[in-house]
């Protein structure tokens, strides 16, 4: 059976080398590899015929990588392929949509378990889809619109008495820059001024609710390890705590009342996830109110900051699905008529 553990994430990416050191530790046998080496510094084969089952194989700057060996997968944060820069922007744009595709494809084509499976993480970071989900497992929302309206935007902040804040719907930065990152920022009337903007791209504008403290819950499998983080004793976090000074600010575990805890795991569950951060707010009466799922989001600086064992604890889920077998399969099952009964035998075996 297979049981290696695979990670795939960028080259620099310090979460995921604290998950090395641990399976290393534990003498757990995995492989590393970076979709970002593509094409140039990395191949991929995939092969599929009549007399076999599917085949894949990933060589990157490290050993050879043959899916038959992995029974489970952490699919961390990769990072964009390195295309030749002799390359024109129609080819560039072209070898793009060739690397995206054969890496899809190998995702979806080789049975292991997943934290999280990339179709899934695609679909459940979906903002009004988490809302949709969230309202109906009885969380608390702020008024939310998704506009590129600006009739709307100013209505909403008429409505709110003007407490209303901006927010991306995506990756939250400008191109490729880390230097860039969109943060959640209050709207005014001065921004409302220009609210004609949103003609060139859609915004979410939020109800902006009061705060005694940022709360992070990061769900691990049916573990769940809340974070009070004490944001508002920073004034560069009133807004937006990833805006202050997170590892020095105050981060304290956290308590939740018995139905958001339930709550938090069906969400987890309706989105298919193995693997989430929730963030809420914590309301000075003591509420709690739903922002966002995030199905890759960090936690690396929260087991630094609290000690918290979330990295055994995601070690220990990708064990046992490996252990066990099981399989994500998010997109369809493989057809199964009558004649192919051996066939979907072998398909099917992990």
């Amino acid at each position: 059976m297979p049981n290696k553990i695979l990670i795939v994430t960028g080259e620099h990416d310090s979460t995921a080398d604290l998950m090395v050191l641990h399976l290393a530790d534990r003498g757990v046998a995995f492989e590393r590899f970076h979709p970002q080496d593509l094409p140039r510094d990395a191949a991929v084969t995939l092969r599929f015929g009549p007399d076999h089952p599917p085949e894949g194989r990933m060589a990157g700057l490290g050993e050879a990588i043959d899916w038959a060996e992995i029974g489970a997968v952490w699919y961390r944060r990769p990072q964009a392929f390195s295309l030749s820069a002799g390359l024109g922007a129609e080819e560039r744009e072209f070898a793009h949509h060739e690397c995206t595709a054969v890496t899809q494809g190998m995702w979806r084509s080789f049975d292991a378990f997943w934290v999280n499976h990339p179709d899934r993480i695609r679909i459940a970071e979906s903002k009004p889809l988490q809302l949709t989900l969230a309202r109906r497992l009885g969380f608390r929302l702020p008024r939310t619109i998704f506009t590129n309206d600006p009739a709307q935007a100013r209505a909403l902040w008429q409505a709110c008495g003007g407490a209303i804040v901006y927010k991306s719907m995506t990756q939250g930065v400008l191109g490729q820059s880390v230097q860039k990152s969109v943060y959640t920022n209050r709207v005014t009337a001065e921004h409302l001024a220009r609210a004609d903007l949103l003609r060139n791209a859609p915004g979410l504008f939020q109800e902006e609710i009061p705060k005694a403290a940022d709360l992070r819950v990061t769900v691990v499998g049916d573990r769940l390890f809340p974070i009070e983080i004490r944001s508002q004793d920073d004034p560069d976090a009133l807004v937006d705590w990833r805006r202050g000074a997170v590892p020095h600010m105050e981060h304290v575990p956290y308590t939740l009342p018995g139905e958001v805890e339930r709550a938090c795991l069906s969400l987890n569950r309706a989105l298919g996830l193995h693997y989430s951060a929730i963030d809420m707010v914590l309301t000075p009466d003591g509420d709690h109110v739903f922002l966002e799922i995030n199905p890759s989001g960090q936690f690396g600086w929260i087991e630094s900051v609290t000690g918290l064992p979330i990295i055994e604890s995601l070690a220990d889920l990708l064990l046992d699905g490996a252990k066990r077998g099981l399989v994500d399969r998010p997109i369809c099952e493989e057809p199964s008529p009558p004649a192919a009964a051996d066939a979907r035998k072998e398909w099917t075996s992990p």
